[in-house]
Parts: C-alpha cells; sequence; structure tokens
C-alpha cells in the first residue's frame, strides 16, 4: 500500500487486517499511541492478542504514557509476550501508531481524523527498527500486571499526625490483599492501626522528627514497619537516622526480616525526598511529610497512584 487511507471505517479494518498480519511475524516493534482497545471493539482486539500469544510473537513497545489501566484479560500477552517502555513526549512524541514488523511498516490512528499508510519496504523498516532500538536504550520500563495495569507495590501515602508527630504511612498493595485486614469503604482504619502502636509505644517514639509507615497483612492479621526518623545531628552528608521495630498485629515481631524488597523501595524514595526537603530546602519535618504537596519520587512501574480508601468519611483520630 502505497498510499494513505482517511475513511474511518476503511481505517479501521485497515488496523484490524494489519494486526493480524503481525502476529505472525518473527517480532514486532510499536511507537504505542494508546492499546487495540482504542481503535477496535475490545473482542476484536482480545482476538489479535491471542493470536500473539498462539504465535508466540514477541513485542516491543514505546509509549509516552507512564500509567495504564486494566486493558485486557490475556494475562499471557502481558507477561509474556509484551515489554512496555516509557519515553517522555518531550523526547520523542508519538502523534500516530508505528507498526514495524517483517519489511512492513504502517502508521495509524483514529483521533483527531482517521489515517492509515502503510510501506513494505526493507530498508525503510530497517532504518525505523533502527530508530526504535535507539530510543529504548534510553527509556524507563513500565512494570505491567496481568490485565495490562501498570504494576504497583504501594497505595498512595497518607500524611497526617499523630500528637506532634508527622507521619507517613504507606500501604501496601501486593499479593497480601491489604482489604483482608482493613476495609477500603471507611477512611481513618489504617491511621488508627498505627496510631494506635504509636500510643502504645509513645516513650520510644516521641523523640523522632517524622515517622514512616508501611502497613500490609497477612491474611486478616494487620501488620507495620514503623520507621523511626530523625535528623543526623553529626552529618548532614550521612543522611537521616533510622530504626525500625516490625509489629505483627501490636506486638514487635523478630521473625520478619527488617524490611522486604517493596518497603526498602519506599524507604529509599521517601531519604532522597527528605534529603532534598528538610536538609537542602531548609523545611520543617511537618512540612516535608506532606505527600500531598511533596510526592517522593518512584520508579517508573512501582509509582503509587489509587487511594486503599474507596470513599471519604472522617478520619479515625
Amino acid at each position: 500500500m502505497n498510499h494513505a487511507l482517511t475513511s474511518r471505517d476503511t481505517v479501521a479494518s485497515a488496523i484490524i487486517d494489519v494486526s493480524l498480519r503481525s502476529a505472525r511475524a518473527k517480532s514486532i516493534y510499536i511507537f504505542e499511541l494508546g492499546n487495540l482497545n482504542d481503535l477496535m471493539p475490545k473482542l476484536e482486539a482480545e482476538k489479535i492478542r491471542q493470536e500473539f500469544v498462539r504465535h508466540n510473537t514477541p513485542i516491543k513497545q514505546i509509549t509516552n504514557l507512564r500509567r495504564f489501566t486494566a486493558w485486557t484479560e490475556n494475562a499471557e500477552l502481558t507477561q509474556q509476550n509484551l515489554a512496555v517502555k516509557y519515553v517522555p513526549a518531550e523526547n520523542f512524541a508519538i502523534t500516530s501508531e508505528v507498526l514495524i514488523f517483517d519489511n512492513t511498516v504502517a502508521v495509524y490512528r483514529l483521533e483527531p481524523e482517521p489515517f492509515y499508510f502503510e510501506q513494505d519496504d526493507k530498508s525503510y523498516a530497517d532504518m525505523l527498527r533502527s530508530l526504535f532500538m535507539n530510543l529504548w536504550q534510553v527509556g524507563d520500563s513500565l512494570l505491567l500486571s496481568a490485565d495490562g495495569s501498570t504494576l504497583t507495590k504501594q497505595y498512595s501515602p497518607i500524611s497526617y499526625q499523630f500528637k506532634e508527630l508527622p507521619v507517613i504511612l504507606y500501604p501496601a498493595k501486593d499479593d497480601g490483599q491489604l482489604e483482608k485486614a482493613f476495609s477500603r469503604s471507611k477512611k481513618g482504619g489504617l491511621e488508627k492501626y498505627v496510631n494506635s502502636i504509636l500510643e502504645k509505644d509513645y516513650t520510644y517514639y516521641k523523640d523522632a522528627d517524622v515517622i514512616l509507615a508501611y502497613v500490609w497483612n497477612q491474611e486478616s492479621v494487620p501488620y507495620c514497619d514503623i520507621w523511626k526518623i530523625s535528623r543526623n545531628t553529626i552529618s548532614d552528608d550521612s543522611g537521616l537516622l533510622y530504626d525500625v521495630r516490625i509489629y505483627a498485629d501490636h506486638e514487635v515481631t523478630q521473625d520478619m526480616g527488617v524490611a522486604s524488597g517493596n518497603s526498602s523501595i519506599v524507604l529509599t524514595a521517601e531519604e532522597m525526598l527528605l534529603r532534598e526537603l528538610v536538609i537542602k530546602d531548609g523545611l520543617s519535618f511537618v512540612a516535608a511529610a506532606n505527600r500531598e504537596l511533596y510526592p517522593a519520587r518512584f520508579p517508573i512501574g512501582y509509582v503509587p497512584d489509587e487511594s486503599f480508601y474507596r470513599v471519604t468519611t472522617t478520619p479515625a483520630q
């Protein structure tokens, strides 16, 4: 095909056709504008995805999107065939989808106006594959859940104060299913749990500059890693000072290790942010603990982007 299509029905039909043909390729490279659900009915898109799985076709995608919501029931595709990297739009803006496989390059979109162009030429395809791989090398990997949504390991943090202590609370979001221990329909349960621990051991925690709580669970039993964070009065160059207690319900446990990989990522993100806000910029710990105003920077694929609570009511005190 050496001319552009602009009729919406014709473009939609051409996108389905080229997607099916690409499933038989040795590999696929896509500058991704969205996903197939934006270009055709989801049932049709799922049939095409199953073809990718059936032919075991490796797919690499580059996108300007940092976050995906669920878009497929085909877990085999997202967990076995598909790799996705994020490239900022200011570095390379994707305004049309570009599909590269074998000697074929297809360029298409449905919005803001339908457009489809396809070229079968080895040199052209090799040139765009080379461009793709150069961008691929500098992109940030997106981790995907089975349903295609961006994988995160914690819910959005909750900032509040217990007595005079600023508290940053991270609810875990992983296979433990935190809702087995806390209600998502009644706000305040997480804070109430952490507060009860702080009250119980207040003599120990009262001299902290800030409290970092990571709440998780084993079935219906709540657990909490509570990090007591203090300013390093000897050397700011060494960062902040940390001590931690791990609680099974309300009792300190020595059986769970100091931290998991997920909570270590939270700890690192918080250390880097608090260094900047408190040590470099001179903010108070109370001000610096406000995560609505100052979100911590997480690796791509680990950025908290969902509240644990599904409704808004009065927080527990």
